[in-house]
């Protein structure tokens, strides 16, 4: 593997990346973000977005409140909810847009752009309530995880992986050649679709088993440091010609 092209991709808002992450790469980077909804150029320019339909959207809201749970709506670079709470609260930890309390969730749908939407609550209650979720918005719209205690609605078909493959496309770049690192189920078709999907060692079950390597090391023990060097910096080294 030749290193030409650090992409970042997240199921975070761009925002922070923009402001605290990027500037320190030293170079212009594309990024993939809201899980693959959003896709950006090295400039910060928006080349690629899919929404969520308005409907699924308000069967999100009408099933929130009859499930009890919080529930967010990621709108570009703004995160909106009813009211914030402990659950929502979480998100400052991961350094995402403050969230916003709007009050009716309902009547900013059709208003503003709405791109994915996170069921909160306790991981337990996710777990009881994933199903109604699937029943609920089936053909519809896609599920997935990123973090224990949230439940995400995105367009249906829509992932890491989609939106990668868009940016992939447009840069002329082939599948085989990249290399993806990842550790959640929002991760799995991302890691599917490179030519080399590396899962860290606390990666999930889905992760892992749609990797073609899994490591030892965490996230926590640098497993993604550990990765680039044994698969980008050290081959590329030993191809260097002895003086």
């Amino acid at each position: 593997l030749l290193l030409r092209q650090l992409v970042v991709a997240t199921g975070k808002a761009r925002g922070p990346w923009a402001h605290q992450v990027l500037p320190r790469l030293g170079q212009a980077t594309p990024g993939v973000y809201l899980q693959g909804l959003l896709v950006y150029d090295g400039q910060g320019n928006r080349l690629y977005e899919q929404q969520l339909p308005g409907d699924v959207a308000t069967d999100c809201i009408a099933l929130a409140a009859e499930q009890g749970v919080t529930l967010t709506a990621y709108c570009g670079e703004r995160i909106l909810c009813a009211a914030t709470d402990s659950h929502t609260d979480r998100l400052n930890f991961y350094k995402e847009p403050p969230p916003e309390a709007v009050g009716d969730l309902a009547a900013v749908v059709g208003t503003v752009e709405i791109h994915k939407m996170i069921f909160m609550a306790e991981q337990h209650e996710i777990d009881a309530m994933r199903p109604a979720v699937e029943r609920l918005l089936g053909g519809r719209a896609s599920l997935t995880t990123a973090l224990s205690g949230m439940l995400e609605v995105l367009p249906l078909g829509a992932s890491k992986g989609s939106g990668l493959s868009w940016l992939l496309a447009h840069l002329g770049v082939k599948p085989e050649n990249v290399m993806a690192l990842g550790d959640g189920e929002n991760d799995v078709e991302m890691l599917q679709l490179a030519g080399l999907g590396i899962a860290m060692g606390n990666a999930g079950a889905k992760a892992k088993a749609a990797a073609d390597v899994v490591l030892d090391e965490t996230n926590d023990e640098d497993g993604v440091a550990r990765a680039i060097m044994q698969y980008v910096v050290e081959p590329l080294l030993a191809a260097v010609p002895a003086p």
